[in-house]
């Protein structure tokens, strides 16, 4: 059984030194193993039907499910002043091939020598020379290569001539027939459409931020001051939303705090507000908390100094 490979994913950092090397510090080689490749920003539900067939292959054929990756994002690297737009920092991604049981994650380093690579060599030199996979797994509309000009149909003859399998899975759409994508995405969380752009990830969007400080009043009323943990990650549209926040590491249920307000005006400013009886432990300027927004204000169970607060605050943005 697959599980027999790993019981943690792994994970490997391929750079340009670690291509198609022999005598490198690791054996990036998996003999066999189903490979998925792509950005997979976001990890929506598009990408979860690729990593669920990529999963079911490997079950079958008691081997390894394996995920390649790029980072940077091929976008950070081609367009370094980019506005923010990724939907998922590194660790969270990691975490969410993990939950989909991923065995393990070769993470290649997207540098100027891999965006000059040819799709043959990308081929030759990654897929067969470096991991040694046995099965491919992408999506129909998948490009690599230099100008992205290999596509599936050079994939499937050097797969005839290396001895890897080709499986293509047609693109995934939703009962408004709009295929699943990160684009699709964005735009929601852009707009504010938390639920949104959660239907279409199947599973809870957040938003990583640091906290630079913390102070309470006399009601019991918590402001933390925050600003964006990872500029390139996509923040939410400016204004307010309920929700809860999470304070990574340690125990998830003891460090999550289950009501709070944000106040998102920019990503170097981010209030987060909650009543003290939710998460009485003090929060240090520079812990890191992925907040959940949600749509709406809602007030019920909160305080009253809270509740007031947040009337208060929803009152100055309907009429501004």
């Amino acid at each position: 059984m697959q599980g027999l490979f790993y019981r943690v994913m792994q994970r490997f950092f391929i750079t340009n030194a670690d291509i198609g090397r022999k005598d490198g510090k690791e054996n990036f080689r998996s003999p066999g193993a189903v490979l998925a490749i792509g950005n997979l920003d976001g990890v929506h539900k598009g990408h979860a039907a690729l990593l669920s067939r990529a999963k079911e292959l490997a079950t079958e054929k008691a081997v390894p499910a394996a995920v390649m990756s790029f980072s940077p994002h091929p976008r950070l690297f081609f367009q370094p002043d980019a506005a923010p737009f990724l939907l998922t920092d590194d660790d969270t991604k990691t975490t969410l091939l993990e939950e989909k049981g991923i065995d393990c994650l070769y993470s290649v380093q997207f540098d100027a020598a891999l965006a000059e690579m040819s799709a043959l060599d990308f081929i030759r030199s990654l897929l067969v020379g470096t991991v040694g996979c046995g099965t491919v797994i992408v999506g129909e509309d998948f490009r690599f290569g230099k100008s992205r000009l290999g596509d599936i149909d050079i994939l499937k003859q050097a797969g005839e001539a290396y001895g890897f399998e080709l499986q293509t899975l047609s693109l995934v759409t939703d009962d408004k027939a709009g295929v699943f994508s990160s684009s699709r995405v964005r735009d929601c969380i852009r707009a504010g459409d938390i639920s949104g752009a959660n239907a279409l990830l199947g599973w809870n969007w957040h938003y990583p931020v640091t906290v630079l400080d913390s102070e309470r009043d006399d009601s019991g009323l918590t402001c933390l001051s925050a600003k964006a943990a990872n500029p390139a990650v996509l923040p939410p549209k400016p204004g307010g939303y309920t929700g809860f926040a999470r304070i990574t590491g340690g125990n998830p249920a003891a460090n999550t705090i289950r009501k709070v307000f944000i106040l998102h005006n920019t990503p170097d400013l981010v209030r987060i507000f909650f009543d003290a009886r939710f998460y009485t432990a003090p929060i240090p300027a520079g812990a890191t908390l992925a907040l959940h927004p949600e749509d709406e204000t809602k007030t019920e169970g909160l305080s009253a100094a809270t509740a007031e607060w947040l009337m208060q605050q929803g009152n100055k943005r309907e009429s501004s």
